[in-house]
């Protein structure tokens, strides 16, 4: 039998939205010696930059965070947030990486399991930040089409971008990779979201191997249980890539997305999408289609113009409000 091997940790899955990183998590938060925790998006919506100055930080950081649904997910009771305060002040000078670490080693505790981990994936543009205040820490990003990407993206509460921008926030992502993998070599592994779900075993062997920890068939399996990473009432778009691996879930854009559409992402993804071997059918190019571009590129830019204006009016400083929009709505 193979000696169990704690996984290298902790853990942080990332990527663009929809590429995948709810499934990836699950099956790695079905090893036995690694738990992952729910969004907390420390880096993304809580952190302002800089580093703790006091213990008034603190409590605002605690307070941000108290305010990410991820975090709800994970149910802290007054005793346990009282723990985490209590492990803060024997610290010194507690850094953002210490809030992070004490919160979700708080979360793993009840597991009683070795390592840890958490998914944000717009983590994945604070990387060098976040290496920097875990020394340890290890990165897992997942890419997919990013047509079907755009697909997946359509319709739901917190995406508010046209496809131009999807497909450019794509692009830089995946520009990221690939730049992460020369700066951090040992400590960033990129998988594909096509190949996870077509040869699940052989990508969760490759996934261990960089963890440095054994395989278990038990991770082909999502856990079906109660106590799931997210509120599915509150993300229904979650439930399925939560609980199964759908191998025919690929290269929907083929049969789903306008023409126009499709022809905006090609352009836009340009070489990336041939560097990451996603298939290009040719483009014939004529003046409806032309229009139909230029039409979706014109409302893009209006529509990112007017965000940007109302941004700069509302001058919105750093404040204990962190919560997310889309769920007040």
């Amino acid at each position: 039998m193979t000696k169990s091997r704690v996984p290298r940790h902790p853990v942080f899955v990332v990527g663009m939205p929809r590429s995948g990183t709810t499934l990836l998590s699950s099956l790695l938060d079905a090893h036995p010696d690694l738990v992952i925790a729910p969004e907390t998006h420390y880096f993304t919506r809580c952190w302002p930059g800089g580093t703790i100055d006091s213990w008034a930080d603190v409590e605002q950081m605690l307070a941000r965070l108290d305010q990410q649904p991820g975090v709800h997910d994970m149910a802290l009771s007054d005793a346990e947030w009282d723990a985490i305060r209590d492990q803060l002040r024997v610290l010194e000078v507690p850094t953002h990486g210490d809030i992070l670490r004490v919160l979700i080693e708080t979360y793993a505790a009840r597991s009683g399991v070795p390592a840890w981990g958490e998914k944000t994936p717009d983590h994945l543009r604070k990387v060098p930040e976040m290496a920097r205040q875990f020394p340890n820490a290890v990165f897992l990003a997942i890419i997919r089409d990013p047509r079907d990407v755009v697909l997946s993206l359509q319709n739901l509460p917190w995406s508010r971008r046209r496809t131009p921008e999807q497909a450019w926030t794509w692009r830089t992502y995946a520009a990221l990779v690939d730049r992460y993998r020369t700066n951090y070599k040992r400590r960033f592994f990129a998988l594909r979201y096509e190949d996870l779900i077509e040869t699940p075993k052989a990508c969760l062997q490759d996934v261990c191997a960089f963890l440095e920890t054994p395989f278990y068939e038990a991770m082909l399996q999502p856990r079906q249980r109660e106590d799931q990473h997210f509120d599915a009432d509150r993300e229904p778009w979650k439930r399925k890539s939560a609980r199964e691996i759908d191998a025919s879930n690929r290269e929907k854009w083929r049969a789903q997305m306008p023409e126009a559409e499709r022809v905006v992402v090609d352009v836009i993804t340009g070489r990336w999408l041939s560097a990451y071997e996603y298939p290009r059918p040719s483009i014939r190019w004529r003046p409806a289609l032309i229009g139909r571009i230029l039409q979706r590129l014109g409302t893009a830019t209006l529509q990112r113009a007017r965000r940007t204006l109302r941004k700069i009016r509302s001058g919105r400083a750093f404040s204990n409000d962190a919560a997310p929009r889309w769920t007040e709505e």
